[in-house]
């Protein structure tokens, strides 16, 4: 290194994005053993720790059978939340030294110990809603500690999952939508206005913890969209006897309201006035969508999902968005509910809709637009 790479370290040292105790040397040897690593051994050095992880779980579980650890409440609790430090400490190992045998081990070890905790909390004498509380707590709490990029994105949505289930279990489940909504837009749209909101030593640590659950708003959005209506027809949510009801126009209301916001995110990064004849085609378009998709909320709840994904480029993000989107016309298409043709005649309205509003956005937005820049050309060249 030079000196001026040596004091471009030193600054991004103190300013948090670079570990203290960083080494360029260390870590090229680092990058280069594991450029040169084939794909296929790096897959079974993965799979690898997956298996012995699994070997020592399943002794650990003979070992504590044997001693009736396991029969009551707290020894699976204890036992869950020493496996999730084990697990915390190596996956710390694993990023300083780059061991996927360790953090594949690592992984496999944390979700056991998870698994023991759930069993503690809901298979012996907790009652609910104190389990769910307690377990959404643990959980929380380790989504936040644990250095894993896809540990946080599974335990983001398992928490937002138990938040569904709360809502639910109080009796507000026309919440679920809007919230996770409004939770997936802030994550997602404004993500950089949170960070900066953040100190810097703290912002690489931030961004992980707010793309984990912008990724997994989307993911349990998506579902929630099409599971509360099965429930409601199917029976499937029943607590202590109380029937499940759902109000579709709260419900619906809520989550285009979140919409709007969304709309007027985007809009205002783009410096569209909200009062515009863009913004009002926009605000419209999204109106329209949320009134003739009052029963198909799955419909406002992918569009949402594909118009953020557009917004910030995610690829990963737009193609989940279309794949739900088909899945859902497919599944709503064919329940036997009410009559095809009924709901052949509501998908072409709301087809024939978005068509007309799409054209009108073009003709009027990116129309004018065109030939505002081509004048301006031509006043320059002459």
């Amino acid at each position: 290194m030079n000196k001026n790479d040596q004091q471009a370290l030193a600054s991004l040292q103190n300013i948090g994005l670079i570990a203290k105790d960083f080494s360029v040397y260390n870590d090229h040897l680092d990058d280069d053993s594991q450029k040169h690593t084939p794909w296929y051994l790096q897959l079974f050095i993965g799979f690898g720790g997956l298996l012995a992880s699994l070997f020592f779980t399943g002794f650990l579980t003979l070992f504590l059978a044997e001693s009736n650890v396991l029969k009551s409440a707290i020894g699976l609790i204890i036992v869950g939340l020493a496996l999730s430090a084990l697990a915390f400490w190596l996956f710390n190992t694993a990023s300083k030294h780059r061991n996927l045998f360790v953090e594949y081990s690592a992984f496999a070890i944390s979700i056991t110990g998870q698994l023991y905790v759930a069993a503690g909390l809901f298979f012996y004498a907790v009652e609910r809603p104190l389990s769910v509380w307690l377990f959404l707590i643990i959980q929380s709490y380790l989504t936040f500690i644990m250095p894993n990029v896809v540990y946080r994105l599974l335990g983001a949505s398992l928490v937002l999952g138990l938040m569904v289930y709360l809502f639910n279990y109080y009796q507000f489940p026309e919440l679920s939508l809007g919230v996770l909504a409004l939770l997936t837009i802030v994550t997602q749209l404004q993500r950089y206005p949170l960070l900066r909101r953040v100190p810097r030593p703290h912002q690489v640590y931030a961004q992980s913890i707010i793309s984990a659950f912008g990724y997994a708003g989307a993911l349990v959005l998506l579902g929630v969209s099409v599971y509360f209506i099965v429930a409601e027809y199917g029976g499937s949510f029943d607590n202590d006897g109380n029937p499940f009801r759902y109000n579709y126009y709260l419900a619906q209301g809520l989550l285009a309201l979140a919409s709007l916001c969304a709309a007027y995110l985007i809009l205002k990064r783009y410096r569209i006035q909200l009062l515009s004849a863009t913004g009002l085609i926009i605000v419209g378009a999204t109106t329209l969508l949320g009134v003739v998709s009052i029963y198909v909320s799955g419909l406002l709840a992918t569009s949402l999902i594909i118009v953020i994904a557009f917004a910030n480029s995610q690829r990963v993000l737009l193609a989940l968005g279309i794949i739900a989107l088909v899945s859902y016309i497919f599944w709503y298409y064919y329940q036997l509910d009410t009559s095809l043709l009924l709901k052949a005649a509501s998908m072409l309205i709301i087809g024939v809709g978005l068509l007309l509003m799409r054209w009108l956005l073009i003709k009027r937005y990116f129309a004018s637009n065109v030939a505002l820049a081509t004048s301006t050309d031509k006043e320059r060249l002459s």
